[in-house]
């Protein structure tokens, strides 16, 4: 995490730091200063094309604009505070 502009995460590793036997994904999530608020862009990076196709399947897009959803209700309720 790079407070307020970067956050990153991965399930190439499990608890305690040890290898996944199956690793998917590393994502980065990015947040910059915009005139009308916040740019919010997020990368996912998969190992080969067939993982991305997959994640693409379980609803990638829709899912993850459920998180930048959720982390804009967060934000403002916090800035409310």
């Amino acid at each position: 995490v790079d407070d307020g502009e970067r956050l990153v995460f991965t399930d190439a590793l499990t608890a305690g730091f040890r290898p996944s036997a199956q690793p998917f994904l590393t994502a980065v999530m990015q947040f910059r200063d915009h005139p009308e608020g916040m740019e919010y862009v997020a990368y996912a990076m998969h190992r080969n094309p067939g993982d991305r196709d997959k994640h693409a399947e379980m609803g990638f897009f829709d899912g993850w604009n459920t998180v930048a959803d959720q982390l804009a209700q967060l934000v403002e309720k916090q800035a409310a505070h």
